[in-house]
C-alpha cells in the first residue's frame, strides 16, 4: 500500500469529535452505506462495512457511508465518506495493485472509520469475521504453536494481545472437536413457533396460539418426513450424527403430542448421538410434563435462558412470565437429571443496568449450570424493538462493555471458561457472544456449527445443511425455507436438492 496516501479530514475540531463520538455511541441504530466500484470488491467492502455496523443500502441520501473504488491500471483509487449528521468526514487512498489488495483495502477502510469516530483501533484489530477462532485453527493446521498463533494474530492482524490470548486459548480447547472428523456430522432440527413476541428478537417466527390443529399437523408431519430423509442419508453415506440440537423458536411451546412425535422420531433415527440439545427457553412453556418427556426421550442438555432476573425487564421485553418460574423450571431439571443445563443472558437490553448484570451472574453463580452463554443486544431492523419508545432506553456501548467484562470476570472467578465465541454483525462496539463452561461440560456442537469443520443436516423451517467439502473448508449449503407453509409445500423439492448434493459430495458423484 502507498504509505503517502492523500487522507482528507474535512473540519472537526477536537472537541467537535468528543461529541461526535459521544452521539454515535449513544445511538444504536443500523447505519447504511452505498459502494460504487468493481464487483469483485463488494462482497470483501460490506463485509468489512458490516463488521463497523453498517448495512447495505441504495439510497443516496441520508447514508452512514459511502466507499467508492476506481481501478486506475495497477492501482486503485478509494475514497470514503462518513457522515453522522454533522460535516462529512472523507479520506481517499491510492493503492498499489499487490495481492494484499484486499488486505490493504479493509485495512483503509477500518483505520478511516476508527478516525471518523475519534478512537483508537478496536482490540479486534482487522479481524472482521463473526467467527475469529476459524483463523486461529488454520493458523494450528499450518503447524503454529500457540505462542506463534498469537503473535501472528498481533503482527499481521493487529489484534489487542489480550483478545489474541483469549482467541488462542478457546481454540486449544475446541481442537478435539473440530480435527479428525471423518464422516462425523451434527444435526440441527428448526422449531419456529412461539408463545409471544420478544421485543428485541427479529427471528421470524409464529405465534403458537394462532395456529390451528391442521396447520400443526401439516407441520408435524413434514418435520417427520425430514428426519426420516435425513436418517436414510446418513445410513447410505455412513454418516454418524454426534450431536443433536432442537432449537427455534421455542420448541417447548408446542403442544407436548406434537414435539413428543419428533422427540421420538429423532431418539429411534439417531440413536448414535452423544449429546442432545432442546432450547427450553421460555418456563411459561416448560411445564413438568414437558421436561419430564425431553428426558424420557434422551435429551441431556437443556437451555432454561431468563436473558435476565429482573421482573421489571421481563415485563417490558414482553417475556409472559415471572422470575419465581425460572427457578421452578431450573429445579424441575436438575430433579428430572438433565446433565447439562445451559442459561442464556443478554448484555444491553433497554432499561438495564450494570447493577442488574451484576445481580444475573451472582445469581448463575449459586444455582451454578454447566453452561451460560452471555449474548449482547443486536437491534435489528426486524425486531419490534427497532421501532419502539424503548429503543431510546438502550444503554450506551460503554455501559453494555462494562456488561460484558463484569459477566467475564464473575464467570472465570466462579469456574467457568470461555469455549465458543461469535461476534455480532452490523455492530462498531466490537461485542461478541460467548459460551461459557464448567469443566468437562463444553458442548460439542455449539462448537461444531461456529467452527465448519464437518458437516452439519438441518431439518425443520429455516434450516440450513452444510456439506463440508472434499477441500476441508468450502461449504455447500441447502435451505429450508423460513416460512412454515412454504416449508411444507417445497419441502420434497428441497429434500431432492439435499439429497443430489450429499451424493455428489460422500458418494463422489460427478456433479
Amino acid at each position: 500500500r502507498d504509505s503517502t496516501a492523500s487522507l482528507v479530514d474535512k473540519g472537526a475540531t477536537p472537541k467537535q469529535k468528543r461529541k461526535r463520538l459521544r452521539k454515535k455511541r449513544n445511538k444504536m441504530a443500523l447505519q447504511t452505506y452505498t459502494y460504487d466500484g468493481p464487483e469483485r470488491f463488494h462482497s470483501l467492502v460490506g463485509q468489512v462495512m458490516a463488521s463497523l455496523g453498517y448495512v447495505g443500502g441504495r439510497e443516496v441520501r441520508d447514508v452512514g457511508a459511502a466507499v467508492t473504488v476506481r481501478e486506475e491500471g495497477a492501482h486503485l483509487h478509494v475514497r470514503c465518506t462518513f457522515q453522522d449528521g454533522g460535516a462529512p468526514w472523507s479520506s481517499e487512498a491510492r493503492l498499489v495493485g499487490t495481492d494484499r489488495e484486499r488486505a490493504s483495502l479493509k485495512d483503509c477502510l477500518i483505520h478511516w472509520h476508527n478516525r471518523f469516530c475519534g478512537h483508537g483501533p478496536s482490540p479486534w484489530g482487522t479481524l472482521i469475521g463473526v467467527r475469529p477462532t476459524k483463523l486461529v485453527h488454520h493458523l494450528f493446521d499450518q503447524g503454529f504453536t500457540a505462542d506463534q498463533a498469537e503473535k501472528a494474530l498481533q503482527t499481521s492482524y493487529c489484534v489487542a494481545p489480550a483478545v489474541a490470548r483469549d482467541l488462542v486459548a478457546m481454540a486449544r480447547l475446541q481442537r478435539p472437536y473440530v480435527t479428525d472428523r471423518g464422516r462425523k456430522v451434527a444435526l440441527y432440527v428448526g422449531i419456529p413457533y412461539c408463545p409471544s413476541h420478544c421485543l428485541y428478537c427479529s427471528f421470524p417466527s409464529r405465534l403458537i396460539g394462532r395456529e390451528g390443529e391442521a396447520e400443526l399437523t401439516a407441520f408435524r408431519d413434514a418435520v417427520l418426513a425430514d428426519l426420516d430423509d435425513l436418517a436414510d442419508l446418513c445410513r447410505t453415506y455412513d454418516l454418524e450424527v454426534t450431536s443433536l440440537y432442537v432449537g427455534g423458536g421455542t420448541p417447548t411451546c408446542l403442544p407436548l403430542p406434537v414435539l413428543e412425535a419428533m422427540m421420538t422420531r429423532l431418539a429411534r433415527n439417531f440413536p448414535e448421538a452423544c449429546e442432545w440439545t432442546v432450547e427450553a427457553g421460555r418456563p411459561d412453556t416448560a411445564t413438568p410434563d414437558m421436561l419430564a418427556m425431553l428426558r424420557q426421550a434422551g435429551v441431556d442438555r437443556i437451555s432454561v435462558n431468563p436473558q435476565t432476573l429482573q421482573q421489571h425487564l421481563l415485563d417490558a421485553l414482553g417475556r409472559r412470565h415471572r422470575v419465581e418460574d425460572i427457578y421452578t423450571m431450573y429445579e424441575n431439571c436438575r430433579k428430572l437429571g438433565f446433565s447439562i443445563i445451559n442459561m442464556d443472558f443478554i448484555a444491553g437490553l433497554p432499561g438495564q443496568t450494570v447493577a442488574d448484570m451484576q445481580e444475573n451472574m451472582e445469581i448463575v453463580c449459586k444455582l451454578h449450570p454447566e453452561n451460560v452463554t452471555i449474548h449482547t443486544l443486536a437491534l435489528k431492523k426486524r425486531a419490534p424493538l427497532f421501532h419502539h419508545e424503548l429503543r431510546a432506553a438502550i444503554p450506551p456501548a460503554e455501559e453494555t462493555g462494562h456488561m460484558v467484562r463484569l459477566c467475564q470476570s464473575i464467570l472465570t472467578a466462579g469456574g467457568y471458561v470461555p469455549y465458543y465465541m461469535y461476534r455480532q454483525k452490523y455492530m462498531a462496539a466490537s461485542f461478541a457472544n460467548i459460551g461459557y463452561a464448567l469443566s468437562g461440560s463444553v458442548s460439542a456442537y455449539n462448537i461444531e456449527m461456529m467452527e465448519e469443520r464437518q458437516s452439519v443436516l438441518a431439518a425443520g423451517p429455516g434450516g440450513a445443511t452444510k456439506f463440508l467439502c472434499r477441500d476441508g473448508h468450502t461449504l455447500e449449503k441447502v435451505y429450508m425455507l423460513k416460512d412454515v407453509d412454504a416449508y411444507v409445500q417445497a419441502l420434497a423439492e428441497r429434500i431432492a436438492q439435499r439429497r443430489r448434493l450429499c451424493a455428489i459430495i460422500y458418494g463422489k458423484e460427478d456433479v
